[in-house]
Order: C-alpha cells, then sequence, then structure tokens
C-alpha cells in the first residue's frame, strides 16, 4: 500500500476530491452543509474512498478488461512524484536556477501589477516585456526538456516544472484582478459564503451544487477564505492534474518520452480561457478534460469506475459538461464489454441519438415556460447552425504592428489550425487504425455533439440578454472539440517527433516557432483590448466598492439600485444576498426566469440588477439605453414596492457625459464619488 500511495499521490488526490464533491453535494441536496452536515460528506466520502482502494487491490488480481492499447511501444505510465532524485549536473542546475528566476520574476511582474482600478484587459496593466520574459522561461524550458541526461534522469522534474508553467500560464486574471474578475464568480462567492453561515441557500437546484460543497468542506476544514479558494481552484487543479494526465496517456503510446513531454508543454498554443477563472462550468470542464485522457487507456473494471466518479461529479457540478461525461463513460463501457459486434452497433446509434437531444431537451425542460415552443426558429435553423461550423476563410489581419499582427493571424484563424490538426489526427489514426480504434467513440461523440450544437442554436433563450443568448451552444461547440483532443495529441506529438529528427537548424526554429504560438495563446486566452478586439467588460473596481457603501450609508428606507454588473457584483461582495422584495409574477410580463420564488406568483427580486435573472437589468438598460428618465426609475420602485432609488453611472460608460446631462434634471440629488469616476443619483416617490 505504501508503494500505492507513493507512485499514485495525485491520482488517489483527485479521487478523493470528487468523492469529496459528490457526496457533499448529495448531502447538501438532502439536508444541509452545516458542521453536521459536512461530518456526513467526508465520512461517505473516507468509506467509498477505502472500498475503491480495496477492490482495486483486488482488481489487479483479476483479468481486466480487453485492452486496445494506442501505442507504437511501451512507456512508464506512473503518476510522477515530485521531485527528482538524480544528481543533475552542472548545466542542469544552472538551466534550472535560470528557469526559476524567470517564473519568479513573472510572478512579480504580476503582482506588482494589481490594481482595483476598472480595466477590460489584464494587458492594459501587465507591461509588455512581461511577454518576453514568459517566451524566455518557455524557451528555457524546451531547453532543459531537450537535454539528454535530463529526460533520463528526471522526469518527474520536467513534469513538475510543466505544472509549474501551466500555472503561471493560468494565473494572471486571479492575480492582476485585485478585487475579482467577471460577474459569476461573485454570484457563486456569496452563495458559497451564505452556506457556510447558515448551511444552506433555497432554491437548491440541481447543478453548481458540487463545487459549492467542496470549496465549503475545505473552507471548514482548512480555514481558508472562501474567496481564495474559489478564485485558486480551477487554476490550481488544472495546472496539477492536467500535465499529469497527459504524461500518464503519452506514456502508454508512444515511446519517445521526450516528445511526450515537449507535447504536454507544446498543448498550450491552444488557449485556455476556460481554466483561468473558476466558474462551474469551468470546474466540470476540467473534470471532462480528465475524462477524456484517462479513458484513453482505461484497462480494467477499476478505472471504469473512476470514469464514471469523474462523470458524476461533473454531472452535478455543470450539467452541459456532466451530461455529455456521462453519455461518454457509457459509450465507454459499450465499447469493453463482451457484447456481440451487432449489438454494440445498437447500442452507439442509441447512445449517438441520446446526445445529439439530451442537451437542447434538457434547456427546454428546465425553462419550457421562458422559451415558448411557438418563438423556436424554423427547422431551417438547424442546418444554419451546423453551417456555421464549415471553415471560415483565411483572414489576413494588416491593421497593426508585425506582432499583434501575427498574433490574430494565428487568433482569427485557430479554427482552420485546429480543423487540419484534427485532419492529421486522422490520418494518422487511420494508418493506425488497429491500434486506434477507441478513436471511434470520440469522434462519435464529438458528430452527435456538433448536432446538438445546431438543435439549441435554434432555441430562442429569451429569457437572457441578446448578447448572453449564444453562451449555451457555444459551450456545447467547445466541449464537441474537446471530443477530438485525442486527435489533436496525435498529430502534435507526430510533429514534435519528427521535428526533433531534423537538423539542428530546422528543428531549432521550429520549436522556437511553437514557443512563440505559446506566447500568442497566453495574449490570446485572457480579455483584450486593442485595434483587433474589444472584451467589453469592465472589472469591478474599489469605486464600485465605494459607491455601493456610500448608498447603504445614506439610504433612508428600503431602495433599489439600477447599475451596471460591475456595481451588482461589489454590491454581492460586500452585503450578499441582503435585500430582496417580493412582487406578483403577473407585474413582469415574463421578463425572465425568477431568481427566487416563494409560493404560485410571487417572486422575489434583487435590490441590485442581475443580467441574467433579474427584470430590474431591463430598467437599468432603458436608463443608459434611451433616457435616464424619472418614470423609468418611478416603473422601477413600483415593481418592488420600495419609494427610494439610486441610479449609478461609470465614468467609462460610452454616452456618460450625455447620461450625467439628463440624469440630473430629473433626479431628486446626485453625487460624484472618488474624483467624479463614478455617479450616483438618488429618486423618491
Amino acid at each position: 500500500m505504501k508503494k500505492y500511495l507513493n507512485c499514485q499521490t495525485l491520482y488517489l488526490s483527485l479521487i478523493m476530491l470528487c468523492l469529496t464533491s459528490f457526496f457533499g453535494a448529495i448531502v447538501y441536496r438532502l439536508y444541509s452543509l452545516n458542521n453536521l452536515g459536512v461530518a456526513i460528506s467526508l465520512m461517505l466520502a473516507i468509506a467509498v474512498f477505502i472500498i475503491i482502494l480495496k477492490f482495486n487491490k483486488l482488481n489487479n488480481n483479476q483479468q481486466t478488461i480487453n485492452n486496445r492499447r494506442q501505442t507504437t511501444g511501451d512507456g512508464d505510465g506512473s503518476i510522477i512524484p515530485l521531485g527528482c532524485r538524480a544528481k543533475m549536473q552542472i548545466t542542469n542546475f544552472l538551466l534550472l536556477t535560470f528557469y526559476f528566476l524567470l517564473l519568479t520574476s513573472l510572478f512579480y511582474i504580476l503582482f506588482t501589477n494589481q490594481t482595483t482600478s476598472a480595466i477590460i484587459s489584464p494587458w492594459q496593466i501587465a507591461p509588455n516585456y512581461f511577454f518576453f520574459i514568459y517566451g524566455l522561461a518557455t524557451a528555457v524550458l524546451v531547453v532543459i526538456i531537450c537535454n539528454k541526461k535530463t529526460i533520463k534522469q528526471s522526469n518527474n522534474l520536467t513534469i513538475f516544472l510543466i505544472s509549474l508553467h501551466y500555472f503561471l500560464s493560468f494565473s494572471v486574471c486571479w492575480i492582476v484582478y485585485k478585487i475579482g474578475y467577471g460577474f459569476d464568480p461573485f454570484i457563486h462567492q456569496a452563495t458559497m459564503d451564505l452556506i457556510d453561515k447558515t448551511g444552506s441557500v433555497e432554491p437548491k437546484p440541481f447543478y453548481y451544487l458540487g463545487q459549492y460543497s467542496l470549496i465549503v468542506i475545505l473552507h471548514k476544514i482548512i480555514a481558508l477564505p472562501i474567496v481564495w479558494l474559489d478564485k485558486l481552484l480551477v487554476p490550481i487543479l488544472a495546472a496539477i492534474y492536467l500535465p499529469t494526465a497527459l504524461y500518464k496517456i503519452l506514456t502508454k503510446w508512444f515511446e519517445d518520452k521526450r516528445s511526450v513531454i515537449l507535447t504536454v508543454l507544446f498543448l498550450l498554443i491552444l488557449p485556455f480561457s476556460f481554466f483561468i477563472i473558476t466558474t462551474p462550468q469551468n470546474f466540470a470542464y476540467l473534470l471532462l478534460l480528465l475524462i477524456i485522457l484517462l479513458s484513453l487507456t482505461c484497462k480494467n473494471i477499476y478505472d471504469l469506475i473512476i470514469v464514471y466518479l469523474l462523470a458524476l461529479t461533473a454531472l452535478i457540478i455543470q450539467p452541459i459538461a456532466g451530461i455529455p461525461a456521462l453519455l461518454f463513460a457509457l459509450l465507454l463501457s459499450i465499447y469493453h464489454s463482451d457484447n456481440s459486434s451487432q449489438l454494440k452497433k445498437i447500442y452507439y446509434l442509441l447512445i449517438f441519438i441520446i446526445s445529439t437531444i439530451a442537451l437542447p431537451l434538457s434547456f427546454w425542460f428546465v425553462e419550457k415556460n421562458n422559451f415558448g415552443i411557438s418563438e423556436a426558429q424554423s427547422p431551417a435553423g438547424f442546418w444554419t447552425s451546423l453551417s456555421s461550423l464549415s471553415l471560415p476563410n483565411l483572414t489576413m489581419p494588416n491593421q497593426e504592428n508585425f506582432i499583434l499582427n501575427f498574433i490574430y493571424l494565428y487568433g482569427f484563424n485557430l479554427k482552420i489550425i485546429i480543423a487540419l490538426i484534427v485532419i492529421a489526427g486522422l490520418i494518422i489514426a487511420y494508418k493506425y487504425k488497429q491500434q486506434c480504434q477507441i478513436f471511434f467513440i470520440y469522434i462519435l461523440m464529438s458528430l452527435a455533439l456538433g448536432l446538438s450544437y445546431g438543435l439549441t442554436k435554434i432555441l430562442p433563450f429569451n429569457f437572457l440578454i441578446d448578447y448572453e443568448r449564444s453562451n449555451f451552444p457555444n459551450r456545447i461547440l467547445l466541449i464537441t472539440a474537446f471530443f477530438l483532443l485525442p486527435l489533436i495529441l496525435t498529430a502534435l506529438y507526430a510533429f514534435i517527433h519528427k521535428t526533433l529528427k531534423q537538423g539542428r537548424i530546422i528543428k531549432i526554429s521550429l520549436l522556437i516557432f511553437l514557443v512563440i504560438l505559446i506566447t500568442a495563446s497566453l495574449y490570446l486566452s485572457y480579455p483584450r483590448f486593442d485595434r483587433y478586439h474589444n472584451s467589453h467588460g469592465y472589472s469591478v473596481s474599489q469605486n464600485d466598492i465605494d459607491v455601493v457603501h456610500w448608498i447603504e450609508n445614506n439610504a433612508q428606507s428600503d431602495y433599489i439600485v439600477l447599475a451596471n454588473q460591475q456595481v451588482s457584483a461589489a454590491a454581492l461582495r460586500e452585503f450578499g444576498f441582503a435585500k430582496y422584495y417580493q412582487t406578483p409574477l403577473s407585474r413582469e410580463a415574463g421578463e425572465g426566469p425568477p431568481a427566487s420564488t416563494r409560493g404560485e406568483g410571487v417572486r422575489e427580486i434583487f435590490y441590485y440588477p442581475i443580467p441574467t435573472g433579474g427584470p430590474l437589468y431591463q430598467y437599468y438598460l432603458g436608463m443608459v439605453y434611451e433616457k435616464p428618465s424619472r418614470e423609468t426609475m418611478i416603473a422601477a420602485m413600483d415593481l418592488t414596492g420600495v419609494n427610494e432609488a439610486y441610479f449609478v453611472l461609470n465614468k467609462y460608460w460610452w454616452a456618460f457625459d450625455k447620461i450625467l446631462a439628463e440624469a440630473k434634471l430629473e433626479a431628486d440629488e446626485w453625487q460624484g464619488l472618488d474624483n467624479g469616476e463614478i455617479c450616483v443619483f438618488r429618486y423618491e416617490k
């Protein structure tokens, strides 16, 4: 057992995290996550963890599932113990020292450029030389990997270094945005804080609970703040488990360990925006990717149980990733079963059909009262949606300097590049079709999800604001691409393996080019504000925090606030879910799904606008896009039954001067805060 724990510590920790998340979610759903609920969750998780370990010990003595290995040779597939026991040569020591100095410098640059100002992109704050140092650090890491003695003596160390590089790559947001990035994390953090204090929050949905339970339980055990656990969860777990899983499966595929480790590093050439921030969707993406990777080397019942555990955990975190994960686990079970070929084909067809319709039906079932069947687009829209999956035309940007032009030459044509990589992977897989038979179920799942994307695109999503209606279909499209990862890895490994066999000049040139692509991918993975792209969303600033405190301190009675989502996020951060007002649903004329309902025909409205689920946001849009009129404010007060309201206007708003002048005319009073960076207007009935 001691040997087993030493070689698989990371793998076992992943199992324990999933069990904690799963049983925590079940206990929370059925009971509460107070101290007793946490104790029950941990006891269940530990008990099942012990059973899994015992089962694995017994299973090692039994016949394994018929394993169709996808290798061109044997490799070391063990999970990596961290550290290096080999004595390093002086050259290696100097390279390692240089890399750690560069890595430390990069973290230092990010921490010294933290900001509480409202920014669109972290690249507005981080200096340009950050990218040069990042590229240099990546190049040094490539040299360390390519050193023959390093590979021979210290595979473990190189994977550890790659994990550090992954973590740096995923860490820009949580470091630079000192208050926080995005809007959803503030809602999730406020919810988890309330769960921590009261044990539960109503209503209890079937989703998000996996992340909520895991973070609340970790918070109660190790006493780290919920905010920091939430900020770091996905970046840390992705940086630890992805390189480890990639190394595990690739060493079972291929012989050349140097090419394998470089493949793990150079996978960063694909933008990774879904790992830069913790949300339930991103957490579920991570588990889905681990399922896709670990399934490739699934060889016995124990491995299959772990795949199902990851799938069930993803399901209770975010069903958009969890449903495909669970269906894929079923496909994997069919593939490894002893059923006849004819029966397998029937099962494959059945899972394919279910995978195609499961997500669209789930969206309709959850929000059927808001979709309206008659509002859906015509069936022709399905084929129009699928046509958007076709390869775009090659784009040649030429509006900026050479560096940005190159970055966007890569970024704008990324779909073409990925398609070409996938085609190369298909060609290689066909060449070695006997060894790559398992690729069939990945391609089948990807095709089914592609059709599911087309079906989801024809749903109107009228309960969401315009710019968010494509979010759900786009998530399905991303998951469709995830299932092509085995083909991408195959093609990337083949390219790197051939590159290392070239002459020195060609080899160095190609490796430098890949290093440049990783640096470009870093830039593309984060919000941007340049001539080619404007991410639009400003971060929560100290001004937003100041204004919510000013309103709270100056309000004379119950009140509502019309403000943008950054100010609403600041209110959630400072006061949590402090105020709700009840209103009959008949007053709202179907403006969106209720954030919380109690009883028939009654809805609770949060006192700040919530873009994805609150009617106050529509009144705010009327104030900034039409006219900041008193009538709009009175209508919002009538809806919520209060007599006092505030309108908040940030200086960065595109029509600030015009709106400011108009709002002054009809407000009862107004105040400029933080040197006029943010203005607040007060209204009374």
